[in-house]
């Protein structure tokens, strides 16, 4: 399944745990590239006709460090150093025609972000002017008549983009539909530098009879690492076809080179979506995933091959560990959020059953488990702050729950906030979709200090950060604020 609204409260509160109170109440052909060396930015000529990308003013800020990928590092922790920008207004505002569901990504002085008209647009992180753009082709329209369910509508680049700053390369992965109507998915890699293609291949898995890509959504963020881009799949918010999880490993510099981890080989379903997270990849090369119940629903626990679990694989995509969710069953879904790597060799997964499990990376043995986590569906990746040994998970019924890890004990519920939050220094950064709202809160004290307008977010939404620079995207493009 993919995103869905929640609307969500103002107010910051501490609603359990520690009682204190807040103060804050693949074909290869497609696609083109258009430089730009100043405003007004024009849109990719093969791009649907869709508005010119426009800027408002900026106040320049200080060089930034790296966040290449779905909260920042291959660990999925989500904290960076700081200071936090606590005092932050909008800086800027770029109009790039679409929405973007991923988290922006950023190296250096330039930002890049993924539409759902399929187009990878980069931006000066100062000022928010368009460098360069590319489009990969045409992105799906009319979803639900021509897929027979989903709520994307047009479906493009839906995940978070991944940089592999190495190679000053950047991946995207979109949904095209090609000349004669097909329906694929295209990974491209792109120099960072101008946009320039160093890579271009279709994507889909090796589907069997009666699978069809385009009951496939790649919802989950892009992974880079062992010189190959890890791409998840699962299906379309209604689960319509007939699919099965995927995760496929595409080759850096070896065009055709693809490897893959198929969910439930001995059923459907077992989505890989993440609620737009990301695999995680641990130091030895190991890659990390969660996945969803099996299509139909079980009546009973879940017992098909690898559905509902957590995943240890190989760099090539072998299964090397797996820990099922014994609690889930019908769509209990362990995959609405992704695994984060923890210190000592902890990996952390927590689905709707509400059941966090602390696992040993080496076997995905359990360690500890912590019942009654957000009491409402936990999705989306949680974040982890090394000063303080606090999880926080976002909750889609409302609220940020913080596991104190030391102890794998339940701390407060924040609410005011509901999707994937960062830690920036000493302060955590949440939104609230679908309405919108950036608020901050003290990792240690969980007094709120900051609450930003943004206006309406995609599902999800969660920001990113970059040189004293906050960065989420929007229904229309890309939002950045800072002091």
């Amino acid at each position: 399944m993919s995103a869905r609204g929640h609307r969500m409260p103002r107010p910051l509160l501490l609603l359990g745990g520690a009682a204190a109170a807040l103060v804050l109440a693949a074909c290869t052909g497609g696609g083109s590239h258009v430089a730009a060396s100043s405003p007004p930015a024009l849109p990719s000529r093969s791009a649907p006709a869709s508005p010119t990308p426009s800027v408002t003013a900026t106040t320049p800020v200080a060089r930034t460090p790296l966040w290449a990928s779905y909260h920042g590092d291959p660990s999925r922790t989500a904290a960076v150093a700081g200071p936090s920008p606590v005092n932050a207004r909008r800086l800027w505002t770029a109009d790039l025609g679409a929405a973007v569901y991923g988290q922006p990504v950023a190296i250096g002085d330039t930002v890049i972000a993924g539409t759902e008209g399929d187009r990878v647009v980069a931006l000066d992180r100062t000022t928010g002017r368009q460098l360069w753009s590319y489009s990969l082709g045409t992105p799906l329209t009319n979803v639900a008549s021509r897929a027979g369910c989903g709520n994307i509508d047009p479906l493009g680049i839906t995940s978070s983009l991944a940089i592999d700053p190495a190679r000053g390369e950047v991946f995207a992965v979109g949904e095209v539909v090609d000349g004669d109507g097909a329906v694929h998915h295209r990974l491209v890699g792109l120099a960072v530098s101008d946009g320039a293609v160093m890579l271009s291949e279709n994507v889909d898995p090796p589907l069997g009879a009666g699978e069809q890509p385009i009951h496939l959504l790649q919802r989950a963020g892009l992974a880079v690492g062992n010189g190959r881009v890890y791409i998840g799949y699962g299906g379309n918010i209604g689960d319509c076809g007939f699919y099965h999880g995927w995760l496929v490993g595409a080759s850096e510099t070896a065009k055709g080179d693809l490897v893959s981890f198929k969910v439930a080989p001995d059923g459907e379903g077992g989505a890989i979506w993440l609620s737009g997270g990301a695999p995680a990849i641990g130091a030895d090369g190991s890659v990390y995933v969660t996945t969803g119940n099996a299509n139909p629903f079980p009546p009973g626990q879940d017992r098909l091959q690898y559905t509902e679990s957590v995943v240890k694989l190989t760099p090539r995509l072998e299964v090397a560990a797996a820990f099922k969710d014994p609690d889930a069953g019908g769509d209990e879904d362990l995959a609405t959020g992704n695994p984060v790597l923890l210190p000592g060799g902890v990996v952390f997964a927590v689905g709707k059953t509400d059941v966090g499990y602390a696992l040993r990376s080496s076997d995905l043995g359990r360690v500890a488990e912590v019942r009654g986590v957000c009491g409402s569906d936990p999705d989306g990746g949680p974040a982890y702050d090394p000063v303080t040994k606090r999880l926080f998970v976002p909750c889609r019924g409302g609220g940020i729950q913080v596991i104190e890890t030391a102890s794998w004990k339940l701390g407060p519920r924040v609410s005011g906030a509901n999707s994937a939050p960062i830690v920036v220094g000493d302060t955590v950064w949440a939104t609230t979709y679908p309405d919108g709202g950036l608020v901050a809160f003290g990792a240690s004290s969980g007094r709120g200090t900051t609450h930003l307008e943004t206006g309406p977010v995609p599902n999800f939404a969660t920001p990113s950060f970059a040189g004293g620079v906050l960065l989420l995207g929007t229904r229309s493009g890309v939002a950045a604020f800072g002091r």
